[in-house]
């Protein structure tokens, strides 16, 4: 389901000075602009809508509509994390909103508002045609995912995101509201000379009237760029995509953040990444069931055809490999604690082996579903030798055939399904993996309507917004998606005074200070000169070595301070070159590499302040003593097991970009409220809003 193109009225044009002349630029309003159709955006922009705002006047900017994180990414079983409302177990909001705060560096109140405002979107959710799994006597059962504490998981399988979009889009179509598809976000306009900075509105251009043709620039007339003049911007671009060389993230998936610290948000929690074993060819999370049925993990040897089986060397049993790949399937994520030898659950050691091999030494990692690790090995064991926790959860499902594949098909066969949907063939190939970038728990602030603190009328919502600390349930980023666009629309909506538009005049001003610098490094039109493809590409391949190699699930302040100021450099090398543009598609390019290239400076910067302030604190990577410390190494150390040091779980780092500098603070994290407010004080409450 596509959106209608909007109709925004159009409130006349501003004229910029450029390098070699003028151009004008034509200025629509709008009451909410959208940066983002994913399943945050569309849920705040339909919410916006059901709260009383004019459908005509919201509008959602869209690089590429279906492109995103929502509509192309998720797992074996792909996890909503909601309050629990079946079985005999207790639950609340309270004690939900503390398991939250609970996993570090959250405050209290978001994570009440999550909690308190979960089940209101997930019926939301089924309301609009999401069809979640119920009882015929209409209860939704659930399960229990990683770091969860109660059975507040659901699912609709492999792509419950996606379904999520669907429906939203068909209510968002209903309700009237417009998109601009094609489009991408070149920079929002803030009016930073009022005594608080607030949002102006958003610049923008058209990138390409049909996919696969380039779209010409003769001159910067040609660049198609359009201004929307709104009060407020929802800011759903997702997470940093496109800055690791190992990703989960979905390839269409661009990295946007570059545009709220440009316009000076404040950003929290970027050091806390979530990061797990996904496929390469097809960018899949190997989670839950693909981990359950015991799959081999093996390295190309010397020869063709020769398979040396991965884990032997890094734990001490064939028993082991099977129970630890076992347990992968329920602690995806890679998680320091899980890697202590001495602990029933090492799980997580069998991310360092991959990461070893595949970083260190530039060897290929494959999961093969064809062969049981006991058969590469020619060892003496079954699934009938497992130990009765793993051995009875496979013979309650039916899934103790003699091979991964076959257990597999017992087990989930919507998994292999998802593999054949994009040509690739479980039963007759072994897939490649690597440790990927899966989630970004960091991001933008907000407040308990998901505004920014910094910039008034701007809002994060999604994973752009860095409400999650270090360690988050499966699925509470999409709950956390659902609910900030709830609450960021219910805000808008219940404002009294909107702010007048600014006249054009001052649009003009500030696009002037903010758009042409920007639009001054391009050479519209000319060929030769610098290189934009080999520009764009060198930038980001250097852009995502120096993630995985510094920024991933082995860390060192040395590797991290070099790493950051690499960065840097590479930042003021961009804005330094003169950028020859012959095509939009190409400015498009440009400014996704600057963007990538400014996001992971100030991620680089947050990772190394956080390690060298929070030494014991490292919750999704182990510390190396020196750069380039082995691996193995790291593993026969103790200390790189401690993940919280007392004190420091309830600390959130915030990240300011300010220029060529990129500022820290170390804030306490809010507790949870305490909540003995009366019914009737709610019903009066109601009754003045």
């Amino acid at each position: 389901m596509r959106l209608h193109p909007a109709a925004l009225p159009e409130a006349g044009h501003v004229r910029l000075d450029v390098p070699g002349g003028s151009i004008e630029i034509p200025v629509l309003d709008a009451r909410v602009a959208v940066i983002g159709s994913g399943a945050a955006g569309l849920n705040a922009a339909v919410h916006a809508a059901e709260s009383g705002m004019d459908a005509a006047t919201i509008v959602i900017i869209t690089d590429e509509w279906g492109g995103g994180t929502s509509y192309n990414s998720g797992s074996d079983k792909q996890t909503y994390y909601k309050l629990s409302i079946a079985g005999e177990g207790t639950d609340s909001p309270i004690v939900m909103a503390r398991d939250l705060f609970d996993g570090g560096s959250m405050h209290g109140d978001i994570a009440l508002a999550e909690a308190a405002g979960s089940i209101e979107e997930f019926f939301h959710l089924v309301r609009i045609g999401v069809e979640f799994p119920r009882t015929e006597l209409g209860m939704y059962p659930g399960y229990q995912t990683d770091n969860d504490t109660r059975q507040r998981a659901t699912s609709v399988g492999p792509y419950t995101s996606r379904e999520m979009v669907e429906a939203l889009a068909r209510e968002a179509a209903r309700l009237g509201i417009g998109m601009l598809d094609g489009h991408v976000a070149m920079r929002i306009l803030v009016d930073n000379k009022a005594r608080a900075t607030r949002v102006v509105g958003v610049a923008c251009f058209k990138r390409g009237d049909h996919a696969g043709v380039r779209s010409p620039i003769k001159s910067s007339r040609d660049l198609a760029i359009t201004i929307i003049r709104a009060p407020a911007v929802i800011l759903a671009t997702g997470g940093p995509a496109n800055i690791y060389s190992r990703s989960a993230y979905p390839a269409a998936q661009r990295c946007s953040l570059g545009l709220g610290i440009e316009a000076g948000a404040t950003m929290q929690n970027l050091p806390f990444m979530q990061y797990g074993i996904a496929s390469s060819k097809f960018r899949w999370n190997l989670s839950g069931s693909f981990q359950q049925v015991i799959p081999s993990y093996w390295v190309k040897g010397e020869s063709h055809d020769e398979k040396v089986e991965l884990l032997h060397e890094w734990l001490p049993s064939v028993g082991d490999i099977a129970y630890q790949t076992f347990l992968k399937g329920y602690h995806w994520p890679f998680n320091p604690a899980k890697c202590n030898p001495g602990a029933i659950n090492h799980s997580s050691i069998i991310d360092l082996a991959i990461h070893e091999v595949t970083i260190m030494q530039g060897k290929r990692v494959f999961m093969d579903f064809r062969m049981n690790p006991w058969d590469l090995l020619g060892a003496q064991f079954s699934v009938d030798d497992l130990p009765a926790e793993a051995r009875g959860y496979l013979e309650a499902s039916g899934a103790m055939q003699s091979s991964p594949i076959k257990r597999l098909e017992a087990l989930n066969p919507f998994a292999i399904e998802v593999y054949a949907d994009h040509g690739i063939s479980l039963e007759s190939e072994a897939i490649e993996v690597h440790v990927a970038a899966q989630h970004c728990n960091g991001g933008f602030t907000g407040d308990v309507n998901w505004e920014s603190p910094r910039v008034r009328g701007l809002y994060p919502v999604g994973e752009a917004n860095g409400s999650h600390g270090q360690h988050r349930p499966g699925g509470a980023a999409l709950n956390a998606g659902q609910v900030g666009g709830l609450r960021a629309a219910r805000h808008l909506a219940s404002l009294v005074m909107v702010p007048s538009p600014p006249s054009l005049l001052d649009v003009e001003h500030v696009a002037q200070e903010q758009l042409v610098p920007v639009l001054a490094r391009l050479h519209v039109g000319k060929a030769g000169g610098v290189g934009i493809a080999c520009e764009v590409d060198t930038a980001l391949a250097e852009i995502r070595h120096r993630m995985a190699s510094a920024g991933g699930i082995v860390r060192s302040i040395e590797g991290l301070r070099k790493a950051r100021d690499e960065a840097k450099v590479l930042v003021e090398k961009l804005d330094g070159i003169a950028i020859a543009v012959e095509t939009r598609e190409v400015l498009g390019e440009y400014l996704a590499a600057r963007d990538a290239a400014i996001t992971h400076h100030a991620i680089l910067a947050a990772m190394a302040e956080q390690l060298a302030n929070e030494p014991g604190v490292h919750p999704c990577y182990v510390v190396a003593s020196e750069d380039g410390e082995a691996v193995r190494d790291i593993v026969g150390r103790q200390g790189s097991f401690s993940t919280i040091e007392k004190g420091t779980q309830n600390r959130l780092l915030e990240t300011q970009v300010l220029g060529s500098r990129v500022e820290h603070a170390w804030i306490d994290a809010r507790p949870v409220p305490d909540v003995k407010g009366s019914f009737e004080a709610a019903l009066q409450r109601r009754r003045r809003d």
